[in-house]
């Protein structure tokens, strides 16, 4: 037997001297190859000691109320064998036994670190990364995406994010962009066409150098920033959940790194999130959600107040800091005094908890309005800042916010104010764009698996206290892509190989067919725009999306084991266009859908129904001094520009280069389709697919016809379950192996080993 020991938070439990304890370990399994998978055991029990009664604070006994156990989450927890570090990760509560009105036992499962993430991401939203305290230490955040992505929303504002690089953010120029996507308008481009009056003209992105013969016609043709919508990159997503949940992410992040999330990986450095949360123009189609103009109250000052002491009331910067005390009377308002001329605007006032985002109080309408505020009871402490929306600019209106007590005494009753105001601060030169009021309706761990799938990238804790990236502090969470994970194997301390041949229990074992299923489906979101109904009514499959099946791979065998296996992707796909072919430089996006019909005529067919479609990722290529220009003009048909440059929407990470004959010499690093579809802006087909990229070399090697799963008995020694890594590949006799899971009795040492054979391409050396 071996010394097996537990901690939970620190502190060790008692385990029971006959006990038994499974861990099952797996990196990814072939039967499931979407998932990212770690360690977990079996449940198990632990006896009622007076110890572990202590540990779990005696979880059993509700009318306990204070410091209770809380079995709703895992807690830390560590594994030793033989006094060395076995495992780290997390222990649930499963249960009590109890007998005789006593408690008998505990019933727990051990889950390995990646698991966690679940756990640390809970079902917080990406929009809750635009407002957070920093890590464990509760600073202010430096990388939320507020920071990144807010800016000035007016013509001119947008007009510089068009067609310069971008937003910067840090080193970054290009944080956040405004692709060339419109939701309402159908864009086209003719430089013949001049009819203002006919139908559709303002989708006319035509415009000579030299406007000065019929200046207000161009002044209302093109796109206008309200018909465009940003983008955010992916990476200043990754790095707002990084220091949110105090996690690394991307412990390298310079050239030639295999950490996938870097800023030097050219299959995600330019990866866009588009900020769009329903159908339609920026301004939104639903009359609750086109308040434009937003800004955040940046200071208060005090301009009344009584002799009384308040302490629950005062400010700190923008913040105001409500303590959690008991009001006799009175309590909290809210009063917004427009300025004179804007009484008639319609306007909204959230009041926003710093610390956990959410809402304390909505209130919505025009004019002078004095409204009563409830007082917070949740925290001893709470701070709030006031956003501030109109659906027109509002200059210089003012916001006041004041408490009211009121005390008595042997005298009577006395009211005591404190009234705090913002000042006439709020105006056109403060109107900002929200990021957080356009995200996508998307959880954080939805966004994280969707990037997973995709790519097929796989995770795992850094817990090893030897290796240089190991960080108690910050945990460093390795993500690179599967194929990238098995060939780091050379790195680890066994050199990749380790012989398990004297281990083996020869008695029995089982080989079985490793071919898992008849067919693999890759799916996006489905949406039905425009472009991708017709490509599915033309060509009878969905753009982007793939199905690899058995007998079509392997020259029409009648192959057949197993179900089709769909992996879908939390992500929406847009097919985009280049308009006039290759006679324009312009590329661009429509998210709208209808009756696609012959366009054959001039101008095109009027705008199309625009659709909601869900969290849609793009790479962002800045074209530069195009020669078809783009005319962009402003929403209130006074001014246009004539834009050379522009960002386009892509499917592709880069521009291919395609000789004369329609052949690559140059073909694109990456495409973000599952097959080899056309590139839409060089209309060639591109091959790095990510199903080339990402799945084929792990699909081909299980659907292998040589290849099988055997199925192993070994005792493995402590010193091989303490320092064996799931990318290590096993050796038997004179066979090699990869792990597809070890189950291990950590009381014994026995263990049940799935491998899958290795052809000889396959072992690392």
């Amino acid at each position: 037997m071996r010394d097996i020991e537990i901690y939970v938070e620190g502190k060790r439990l008692d385990l029971f001297d006959n006990g038994t304890i499974e861990i099952k370990s797996s990196i990814q399994d072939a039967k499931d190859i979407s998932k990212v998978f770690t360690d977990y055991s079996q449940p198990f029990t632990i006896p009622a000691s007076d110890n572990n009664n202590q540990i779990f604070r005696h979880h059993y006994r509700t009318e306990i109320t204070d410091n209770v156990f809380d079995g709703r989450v895992r807690h830390e927890a560590k594994i030793f064998i033989n006094h060395l570090l076995f495992k780290r990760g997390k222990v649930f509560l499963n249960g009590t036994s109890m007998k005789n009105s006593k408690a008998s036992s505990y019933n727990i499962t051990f889950f390995g670190n990646t698991v966690s993430l679940k756990d640390t991401f809970k079902d917080d939203k990406l929009l809750d990364l635009c407002r957070y305290k920093k890590g464990v230490d509760g600073s202010d955040s430096a990388l939320n995406l507020s920071l990144v992505g807010d800016h000035e929303f007016n013509h001119e504002s947008v007009k510089t994010i068009f067609t310069s690089e971008g937003k910067g953010f840090g080193d970054d120029t290009s944080a956040l962009i405004y692709p060339l996507i419109t939701s309402r308008k159908r864009l086209f481009y003719d430089d013949s066409y001049v009819d203002s009056f006919a139908e559709n003209f303002d989708g006319n992105l035509y415009r000579p150098a030299d406007i000065s013969a019929n200046e207000s016609q161009f002044n209302t043709r093109g796109i206008t920033e309200v018909d465009l919508k940003p983008a955010l990159k992916a990476y200043h997503i990754i790095k707002a959940i990084e220091e949110k949940y105090n996690i690394n992410f991307i412990p390298n992040d310079s050239v030639g790194t295999k950490d996938f999330f870097s800023k030097h990986n050219e299959a995600f450095a330019n990866l866009y999130l588009w900020l769009s949360n329903n159908s339609g123009n920026i301004t939104g189609n639903l009359a609750e959600d086109d308040y434009i103009f937003k800004t955040e109250v940046p200071s208060w000052s005090l301009i009344s107040a009584s002799d009384y002491d308040f302490d629950s009331l005062s400010v700190d910067g923008n913040e105001i800091v409500i303590e959690n005390a008991i009001l006799f009377a009175g309590g909290h308002y809210l009063q917004i005094k427009p300025a004179s001329g804007y009484l008639n605007v319609n306007w909204k006032a959230k009041i926003v908890n710093v610390d956990t985002n959410s809402v304390l109080a909505v209130v919505e309408g025009k004019g002078d309005v004095k409204t009563h505020i409830p007082h917070p009871t949740n925290a001893p402490e709470n701070r709030y800042i006031i956003e501030f929306y109109s659906k027109t600019e509002m200059v210089n209106t003012e916001i006041e916010f004041g408490l009211r007590e009121i005390t008595s005494s042997f005298f009577g009753q006395t009211s005591n104010w404190e009234i705090y105001t913002s000042g006439a601060v709020i105006d056109t030169d403060t109107a900002k764009l929200s990021v957080s009021a356009h995200f996508p309706d998307m959880k954080v761990m939805e966004f994280m698996t969707g990037l997973f799938k995709m790519f097929n990238l796989t995770a795992y804790y850094i817990d090893d206290e030897s290796d240089p990236l190991y960080n108690d502090i910050t945990p460093v969470v390795k993500v690179v892509k599967l194929d990238d994970y098995y060939d780091d194997a050379l790195n680890n301390n066994s050199g990749g190989i380790i012989d398990i041949t004297k281990h083996i229990d020869v008695q029995e074992h089982s080989v079985n067919t490793s071919l898992p299923f008849s067919e693999i489906e890759f799916k996006f979101e489905d949406n039905e725009t425009i472009l991708m109904a017709n490509h599915l009514e033309v060509n009878g499959e969905v753009f982007g999306d793939s199905s690899i099946s058995v007998q079509e791979t392997y020259d029409g065998l009648n192959l057949f084991y197993g179900e089709k296996y769909e992996i879908d992707i939390p992500f929406s796909k847009l097919k985009y266009e280049r308009i006039n072919g290759l006679d324009t430089d312009i590329l661009w996006g429509y998210a709208a859908g209808g009756d696609f019909k012959s366009e054959n005529t001039t101008p095109p067919q009027a705008n199309y129904s625009a659709q909601n479609v869900k969290a849609l990722l793009f790479y962002g290529i800045r074209e530069t001094y195009i020669s078809t220009p783009i005319n962009l003009s402003d929403a209130g048909n006074t001014t246009s520009t004539r834009a050379s440059n522009y960002y386009r929407p892509s499917n592709t990470s880069n521009t291919a280069v395609v000789d004369s004959e329609g052949n690559w010499s140059i073909p694109a690093i990456q495409t973000i389709n599952f097959d080899s579809e056309q590139d839409e802006y060089t209309l060639s087909p591109s091959p790095n697919s990510l199903f080339r990229n990402f799945y084929k070399s792990y699909i081909t090697s299980v659907f292998d016809a040589n290849k099988r799963v055997f199925k192993l008995k070994a005792y493995l020694p402590p010193s091989f379950l303490i320092n064996y890594k799931l990318n290590d590949q096993l050796k038997v006799q004179d066979v090699v192996y990869r792990i597809n899971s070890i189950t291990t009795n950590l009381n014994t040492g026995l263990s049940r080993l799935e491998l899958i054979n290795l052809n000889v391409e396959e072992i690392v050396e």
